[in-house]
């Protein structure tokens, strides 16, 4: 069963700089707040920018796959 997933999110910062995030999570899929929290994650980094997130990729993992793609547990276990 495939509770898990592992997102990788392009955050596009002021339409010039982009940096790539990892978002990984388990249950109902979301795609508003997997872009809020690849946003939150960059906007220390960049507080007066104008950021936008893309989602480049999106995989749906049981719990072996998750393990063997991120090398540890979920951090909620």
């Amino acid at each position: 069963m495939k509770n898990y997933y592992i997102d990788t999110v392009n955050v596009i910062i002021n339409g010039v700089e982009q940096e790539l995030v990892t978002i990984t999570g388990m249950g109902d899929y979301n795609i508003n707040i997997i872009k809020s929290k690849a946003i939150e994650i960059v906007k220390p980094r960049y507080p007066n920018s104008i950021l936008a997130a893309v989602i480049l990729e999106h995989k749906e993992v049981t719990l072996e796959e998750y393990k063997a793609i991120t090398g540890s547990n979920p951090p909620w276990i």
